[in-house]
């Protein structure tokens, strides 16, 4: 029903330029992204895929064309590498978020720890028997659930590590926890599963093929791709080609384009080739009438 479709979350891009010197990157392209859509951004390197998904997350701006969203829509971007601030710990960096709910978990985790500390000191426990009670009013309490999953499998443990005191990987491990936890209406991932172990992968595919909002990904892991996708979208020498399926679809729908160009390619050849012995023939033909003339 159209009533259905108004409620349904859409980003629509239109006539999307952008130029880095003389290189086009993309020129006039046009495209929708729906709830529920986990599209893969695919291309050769330099073809401009990191450009356009930091565009679409307001990063880098276009040279043409405008991208539209529905109020309150929300869009959380996972550079290849994330920027989060050094001094930050882990935990403040994953729930540096203003909503109610981020400021109940961080004030309910930070009393939780001072109390542990010293479960004797009355402050301490008032502190923490106020932020218990505020965990309940704000409900955060399957949030925090939710949150301490998704830590687990992303083998994040101890939060009070300083974010710069972590390795590269460790980093990015953080980083997508933070794009995760944040459950925006887009998620833009650039390469996801760099620095990810097989089961944090496997656990990553399932999280997001169940993921209610839509989902942007640049990745070289072509299992993950076909996991996780529904749709494709190639950039290609400026422009965009769109394919519904995960990747296997894709690739067969290439091969198949492929197939027919070389066919048509060949009955054009066909056709030159006809032309040309005809030409042949026209010009042997025309000598000899010429000649018949002369006699």
């Amino acid at each position: 029903t159209s009533e259905m479709r108004d409620n349904m979350q859409t980003l629509t891009a239109q006539g999307l330029s952008k130029a880095y010197g003389d290189k086009q990157l993309f020129n006039q392209i046009d495209f929708l992204i729906n709830e529920g859509e986990r599209i893969g951004l695919i291309g050769v390197n330099g073809a401009g895929k990191t450009t356009l998904i930091r565009a679409l997350a307001g990063l880098d701006s276009v040279d043409a064309g405008e991208i539209k969203t529905p109020k309150q829509y929300r869009i959380s971007y996972l550079a290849q590498i994330p920027d989060l601030d050094p001094d930050l710990a882990i935990m403040d960096a994953i729930y540096h978020g203003d909503s109610p709910v981020f400021q109940a978990i961080r004030q309910y985790e930070q009393a939780l720890a001072e109390y542990t500390k010293d479960p004797m000191n009355p402050e301490k426990t008032a502190a923490y028997t106020k932020a218990d009670a505020r965990m309940t009013q704000e409900d955060a309490w399957s949030a925090e659930t939710d949150i301490k999953t998704i830590l687990t499998q992303l083998h994040i443990d101890d939060l009070s590590m300083r974010v710069g005191d972590l390795s590269g990987g460790q980093q990015k491990r953080v980083g997508l926890a933070q794009v995760l936890i944040e459950s925006p209406d887009l998620l833009l991932l650039d390469e996801p599963t760099n620095h990810l172990d097989f089961d944090s992968i496997a656990w990553l595919e399932k999280y997001l093929s169940n993921y209610r909002g839509a989902l942007v990904v640049v990745t070289h892991d072509r299992y993950f791709l076909d996991r996780v996708t529904n749709r494709i979208f190639e950039l290609d020498r400026g422009r965009l080609f769109q394919y519904q399926g995960n990747y296997q679809a894709y690739v067969a729908k290439k091969a198949e384009q492929l197939e027919a160009e070389k066919s048509a390619n060949h009955k054009q050849a066909q056709l030159y080739k006809q032309e040309l012995a005809w030409m042949h023939a026209g010009a042997q033909a025309r000598s000899t009438k010429q000649q018949a003339r002369i006699n």
